[in-house]
């Protein structure tokens, strides 16, 4: 054991009293073979495990002093592969004074899972699973987890865990090395006999392997097509990726090729992608995939068992994910904790991705309570009241960041204007100077995202600026796009491959670009925003500015703010109606059945 946490004084601080069960052997037969005296480990035999006399066995052993609460939480951790051993160097500091020293609280603390996760990682649906989570949930990590297991216990399957974003790559991959080195005992990807493949949704030159790649490579008189032939011969409106997966379809002879699809990221998979999928399974269709709506760059598509398997003449779904399959695993999961993302920052993306407060109304909602349940909200209000007021609550239960009990850690969520974009630049290069060498943050844990149409211009000023002040800064889009953070340099992104990646300090640029984008819907705009600030896992810096009418949307961001950082922070807004919406989100999980702790008993 080498968690330091459990050791005392060189020795485990969890005792053990261990047994040998043989269910099958009476006392009397055990006895009659010569095995009178005493045994180490103690043998417990079929007539001993009655309830009645399986208590008295073990009231009989010796009793040692209760554990600590930290003691239980770090055990149940690591035997539950919450956590890998921790490095006997990295205890946080006991008073911190410096953002490192409270983001060694944060890196100590975000691997435990609690019990509830722990299960959904574990148990292997005979069938198709859908996993609804909000940002910073651990949809991933579960996924990653699952696809760990799978390998482990059935050798024989072929797996595979596809994603869309390129720079998840080896996140994903260490991930699911840590959870199949832990289900193992040691033993490596590499070493194993497993058939696990960790591959990109498309695939091609820069990304190697990818789903589509490997179905259509397959496939009888198909064609691999690499995105820039798609969008020759399907036209730039089209989804490429949609359009290269109706095509595979169209052919009909999609052979069975795997076991098991893992899909990360979901909501920026089309219905042709997942119904490709579907086809390249065998009988079991276990097709698994994680989601958040609110994460979707691509579409309003959520993708919903009635969006990727249709609708039968009735309009009900070809295949129901509500209730449990026959071995008691649930179909469909909505994870309401965040982990990652601290209460005000979550808050934040939510109120001003939907545009809860904007001037005009929301572009999007929720316009059910038990959707905004299913976000893990309490909400006071009367849905079927248009114009009415309701009331928006998130519970810290719902959002147990590590933080959340250091009261000089923030504020988490802060945003300043100006009137120049060249102002902008120096004033957040100067922040994220002083994160560096004020701070003590590591700069790869530092994020920049610029959003707007010209992302990438300002991104390369950033960098120039960056390294005018001898920091080093990587634009995520230069070089090898499945490498997303290098050691000692700030992360600068695009939204695109900023998406399911994190850091300790974000800092989100030109908002007032993303809003006025003329290339973007306003709720894909919203969901931009909503995406670029959950990015972080502890601080968020936005910045915009005021010129070409852009005040609004930074007043808008300065009063959700204001109500946030309160010590109880509730929105107020008005109930809007639902063909005033251009989205109306959760309207597909109204019969999902939540997942609580007694539905695994």
């Amino acid at each position: 054991m080498d968690e330091p946490e459990l050791l005392d004084g060189g020795q485990v601080a969890i005792p053990m009293n261990p047994f040998v069960v043989l269910p099958n052997i009476t006392r009397e037969e055990w006895e009659a073979r010569g095995f009178t005296g005493p045994s180490a480990p103690r043998v417990l035999l079929g007539d001993e495990l009655t309830p009645v006399a399986l208590r008295e066995q073990l009231d009989a052993i010796r009793t040692f002093d209760p554990l600590t609460s930290a003691e239980y939480d770090t055990a149940r951790a690591v035997l539950s592969c919450g956590q890998a051993i921790s490095d006997i160097s990295m205890s946080p500091p006991a008073n911190p004074e410096t953002r490192r020293d409270y983001y060694e609280h944060v890196t100590s603390q975000l691997a435990k899972f609690d019990l509830k996760q722990e299960k959904i990682g574990m148990r292997i649906p005979p069938g198709p699973q859908q996993i609804r989570g909000i940002a910073g949930s651990g949809k991933t990590v579960l996924l990653a987890m699952k696809a760990a297991k799978m390998a482990v216990d059935h050798k024989d399957w072929t797996i595979a865990l596809t994603f869309q974003t390129k720079s998840l790559y080896d996140h994903i991959t260490d991930l699911t090395e840590r959870f199949y080195r832990r289900f193992s005992n040691g033993q490596s990807l590499a070493e194993s006999d497993s058939s696990i493949e960790i591959i990109h949704g498309w695939g091609g030159h820069t990304t190697g392997e990818g789903i589509y790649k490997r179905i259509a490579e397959a496939t009888p008189n198909a064609t691999f097509r690499s995105v820039t032939d798609a969008r020759a011969e399907f036209g730039s409106d089209t989804d490429p990726q949609e359009a290269v997966a109706a095509e595979l379809l169209a052919t009909g002879d999609i052979p069975d090729l795997f076991d098991a699809i893992l899909v990360d990221e979901a909501q920026d998979f089309g219905p042709h992608f997942f119904n490709m999928c579907l086809a390249a399974l065998d009988s079991s269709n276990r097709l698994i995939w994680g989601y958040d709506e609110a994460q979707n760059l691509h579409s309003l598509r959520a993708p919903s068992p009635k969006e990727i398997f249709g609708v039968d003449d009735t309009g009900d779904p070809v295949v129901d994910l509500s209730g449990s399959y026959s071995n008691g695993v649930q179909k469909s999961h909505i994870m309401r904790k965040s982990y990652r993302a601290p209460l005000e920052v979550l808050l934040t993306a939510h109120v001003l991705g939907m545009g809860l407060l904007r001037d005009g109304g929301p572009v999007q909602a929720i316009t059910r309570q038990d959707g905004w349940e299913n976000l893990g909200y309490d909400v006071d209000g009367d849905f079927r009241k248009t114009g009415s007021k309701a009331r928006l609550q998130r519970p810290e239960a719902n959002s147990p960041h590590p933080l959340s009990t250091f009261d000089t850690a923030g504020p988490f969520v802060s945003a300043e204007a100006f009137d120049d974009p060249a102002a902008e630049l120096d004033w957040v290069v100067d922040q994220v100077v002083a994160d560096v060498r004020e701070e003590g943050l590591p700069p790869e844990r530092i994020l920049v995202v610029p959003l707007g149409l010209d992302a990438k211009d300002r991104g390369q000023q950033l960098q120039s600026l960056l390294r005018a002040h001898d920091l080093g800064a990587t634009c995520a889009w230069e070089g090898d796009r499945t490498e997303f953070s290098r050691p000692g340099e700030v992360t600068i992104s695009t939204i695109h491959l900023a998406k399911g990646n994190e850091a300790a300090s974000v800092y989100v640029v030109g908002l007032n670009n993303a809003i006025t984008n003329p290339y973007r819907e306003l709720v894909q705009a919203r969901n931009e925003v909503f995406v670029a600030i959950t990015r972080s896992r502890a601080w968020c810096t936005i910045t915009g500015c005021t010129h070409d009418g852009a005040v609004g949307i930074m007043d808008e961001l300065h009063t959700i703010i204001d109500i946030v950082s309160s010590d109880t922070p509730v929105v107020e807004f008005e109930v809007p109606s639902r063909s005033s919406l251009d989205h109306e989100l959760e309207e597909d999980t109204e019969n999902l059945t939540a997942t609580n702790l007694t539905d695994f008993a």
